[in-house]
């Protein structure tokens, strides 16, 4: 039997040990802290726009980009989308950390368009795609990962290129005797 995979289509899903590992819970009680050069609040719609060199805190979660917008329903924000707004510098990226459980378990990810499903806690990466879990390195064009379960789904998108991952063994812990 013969598979062919070709890079354009090709998607990887993997499940890996940090499965389990959810976005610190104290994250969530924080205020959300937010800096830009310029803003717009509809209240009544559940959006706003923020525009210049974006700066988003909420607890460990740390959010960079040249546009934000944030949408909300019944107070509690749903969706977050980060973009880098300068087509003409490709390499220019929108960002995105946060701790997970602890201060050694941290996730980063940047791309051209981030997209924070909050309360799903998905992440959304298009355009320069990557994600670092610990150690553990993902790039692509395309990039989903499922937070809460450690799924983490790759594609090269129509570029012609291949998806990348550094995977590095999991450390085992001395036994005593």
């Amino acid at each position: 039997m013969h598979i062919s995979l070709k890079p354009t289509v090709f998607v990887l899903l993997l499940l890996f040990p940090w499965a389990a590992a959810r976005a610190l819970e104290s994250d969530r009680d924080q205020p959300i802290r937010i800096q830009a050069d310029s803003a717009i609040v509809d209240e009544s719609g559940g959006s706003s726009i923020y525009s210049g060199n974006v700066s988003i805190v909420q607890g460990s979660l740390v959010l960079n980009a040249d546009e934000v917008e944030i949408f909300t329903a019944e107070g509690e924000v749903i969706q977050i989308i980060a973009r880098a707004s300068e087509p003409a510098e490709p390499n220019r990226l929108a960002r995105y950390e946060q701790l997970r459980q602890s201060e050694s378990d941290r996730v980063s990810a940047e791309a051209r368009k981030i997209t924070y499903l909050v309360q799903e806690e998905r992440l959304h990466l298009a355009g320069n795609a990557r994600l670092q879990q610990v150690q553990d390195v993902f790039t692509g064009e395309l990039l989903y990962y499922d937070m809460s379960n450690g799924i983490v789904n790759l594609s090269a998108g129509d570029t012609g290129e291949r998806v990348q991952m550094t995977i590095n063994p999991k450390k085992s812990m001395p036994q005593d005797n």
